[in-house]
Order: C-alpha cells, then structure tokens, then sequence
C-alpha cells in the first residue's frame, strides 16, 4: 500500500514539474535577445557603410567624419545603460525596444552620404516632367502657394512644415522609451527601405523644385538647396559639410516621414488624433509652402505604403 501511495504522489507531482520546466523555458526564450532581427541590421547598416564609402570614393566625395564618430559614440555611451537596466530588471519588452535605438543612431549618422552620390550620378533634371504631371492631373503649386499666403488655414498649415523634425524625434524615442518593441523595429526597418527606393528615385528622376518649373523666386531656405545641388552636379570633388536631404525633391522625404512617424506612434491612443492632424499638416505643407509638386507627394506617400 505504501509503494502504491507513493507512486501515486510521483504521478500526480509530474504534471506540476512539467509545468515548472514550460515555464523556466518560455522564461528563457523571453529574457533571450532576438538575434536575428539584430543580424539583419548589422547587414543592412554594414551595407549602407560600404554603399557610403565605395560611393563617395567613386564620386569624388571629401568629408570629415570625425566629429561624426565622436557623435555617434556619444550617442552609444548615453544609451547603452538602458538594455542593461532593463535586463536587470527582467522586461525583455523594453530591453528589445531600447535595442533600437543604437541602429537608429547609426543609420542616421550614415543616411545622408547615399543621398549626396545620388546627386552626383548629374541624372537630367526632370523638372519640366513633374510639372507636366501636376498640370495633367490639375493641380497648380503656385495656386496653391498663393492661397496659403491669404488664409489664415494656409498659414498655419505652412508653419507646420518644419515641425517634422520634433515629431520624427518623437518617433524614434517613443516607442523604443516605452517597451513598444514592434514598433521601434517597424518605424527603424520602414525608414531604411523607405530611404533605399527613395534615394534610388532621386538618382533617376532629380528635380529641383516647383520655384524652377514656374518660374517662381525661391525662399532662402529653397535658394540654399537649390545651390547645394547645383555644386552636388558639378564635375570635381565636393566637400559636404551639412545634411542634403533637402537637395531629395522626388520622392517627397517629408511626406514619407510623416506618415512613417505616425505609423510608429498609432500605438499611443490618447496620440492618434493629434499626431495624424500633425502629419496630415506636414503633408499639406510640402504644397503651401512651394517646396514640392505634387507628384512627389504622391510619390512620398506611395513608398511610405510599400
């Protein structure tokens, strides 16, 4: 009777220890880094290195990098800490989230150099081909422009142009600061295939601006991108000293970030309606302000959806 009392305890304890080991395991698997989500990107920032540093010695492209590296390092010493902590304390939800932020860095520090050798491959500008576009479909930048200048709607509307800055910072912290582990990723991984086809456009289809189809007289900031291309396209070396992002007229890198950046921030309920209003702004704003056609905004939002 004994043996059998005990057989019965060993039998009926098994299912528990079973139980235990599941949960030691699931524990293990969720307190593991995802290695292969940070694979990917060592391969597609390595990838953007090479492109960057391969093009810009076939372009003829003189830049110094040290004040970058020292940036960037900075940026790694102030952030590293936090997947440490957050390992500490068991919450593998932001110790992923917070592992973003270093790719975001890097990228970011790198993304611009792809950009300049587009702009020295000295492609035709297509400007005069834009403009037909927007004639074609009806729409007149310069009407457009103009009413802006005479509604109070049109005004606001252009103030918010350079608020895309504040609200792609917001993007790139948000998620990763509060454990939103899939959205960092998606708003990190979105932005390097956004920029990939963008910047390949860019190189096929350069433009200046709706002020060079038109006719129009540039705002200084316009007059400034207007020259650094003009000085990206001309024979010799180039030596870069500030962001050219701007020099980007089709696609529209403003419309692509905009809704990149509310993409990333839809998890946030009480942030849905103000951040789409922003971003819905922004896009507008890329019109009233004379920055783009409007076939780059159609452009921006095409390879922001894909």
């Amino acid at each position: 009777m004994s043996v059998l009392l005990e057989k019965t305890v060993v039998n009926l304890s098994q299912p528990s220890t079973v139980v235990n080991r599941m949960d030691t395991v699931r524990r293990r698997l969720r307190s593991s880094i995802d290695l292969d989500f940070h694979r990917r990107m060592a391969f597609g920032c390595l990838a953007v290195l090479a492109i960057s540093f391969f093009g810009c010695w076939l372009t003829s492209i003189q830049t110094t990098v040290g004040a970058r590296v020292i940036a960037v390092v900075a940026m790694f010493a102030m952030v590293a800490p936090l997947p440490l902590y957050w390992q500490e304390k068991g919450r593998p939800a932001l110790r992923e989230s917070t592992l973003v932020i270093p790719w975001e860095v890097l990228l970011a520090s790198t993304l611009s150099f792809p950009v300049l050798i587009a702009a020295r491959l000295r492609m035709p500008l297509q400007d005069s081909l834009f403009g037909r576009i927007d004639r074609s479909l009806g729409v007149s930048v310069p009407a457009i422009v103009n009413w802006a200048h005479h509604h109070r709607l049109g005004a606001l509307i252009n103030h918010s142009y350079p608020w895309l800055l504040p609200l792609l910072a917001v993007a790139v912290f948000a998620p990763a600061l509060m454990g939103k582990w899939k959205e960092a990723r998606e708003f990190l991984v979105g932005n390097l295939v956004a920029f990939a086809i963008g910047v390949l456009l860019f190189a096929l289809l350069p433009a200046a601006g709706p002020w060079q189809f038109y006719h129009l007289a540039p705002t200084p900031a316009q007059a400034f991108c207007w020259t650094q291309l003009l000085s990206l396209r001309q024979p010799g070396p180039y030596l870069f000293h500030e962001q050219a992002a701007g020099v980007v007229c089709f696609p529209s890198f403003h419309v692509m970030w905009a809704i990149l950046c509310a993409a990333a921030l839809w998890g946030f309920r009480p942030l849905r309606i103000p951040v789409a209003l922003l971003s819905a702004m922004i896009i507008l704003s890329t019109l009233t302000t004379g920055w783009h056609y409007f076939s780059d905004v159609l452009g921006g939002i095409v390879v922001a959806v894909i």
